[in-house]
């Protein structure tokens, strides 16, 4: 299955504190963390997020959902998915939503290989986290 056209896409990685985005490139072929956006008021989240959409040209958005390992939904998931419903009604923007599993740890081990030291900036795991479920989600839709 593939995408159904090129344009940039916004991944994000929620956090109760931290909201880690990545993003593509204009053919949505590469994904590379863009920001971390600190989390302390949905309406303010959700204002910042629509001046990224709209100053990147942002096609799709893809929310990153922690289910449990064995594939439930947690507590976190409820949120995040809350958030996912808030996200859909302030932009046009389809939203997708995919598995991010172990993201965060992944993220972390990323980091660690190539160097860096995400202790001092935790913002980098978000992220990071942000960039492997887009990475994933490319992945998936490439055929």
């Amino acid at each position: 299955m593939y995408l159904e056209k090129p344009g940039r896409i916004l991944g994000i990685d929620y956090g109760e504190k931290r909201v880690g985005l990545a993003i593509t490139d204009p053919l949505a072929i590469t994904a590379r963390g863009f920001e971390t956006i600190f989390n302390k008021d949905r309406k303010e989240l959700l204002k910042s997020l629509q001046s990224i959409i709209s100053s990147n040209e942002i096609k799709k958005i893809v929310v990153g959902i922690p289910y449990s390992l064995n594939g439930n939904k947690g507590p976190m998931a409820e949120v995040v998915e809350e958030f996912t419903r808030d996200l859909s009604s302030s932009t046009e923007v389809k939203v997708d939503t995919w598995s991010e599993e172990f993201s965060s740890e992944d993220a972390k081990s990323a980091l660690r290989q190539i160097g860096v030291d995400y202790r001092k900036n935790k913002g980098e795991i978000d992220k990071m986290a942000a960039a492997l479920i887009l990475r994933s989600y490319l992945d998936h839709h490439a055929g």
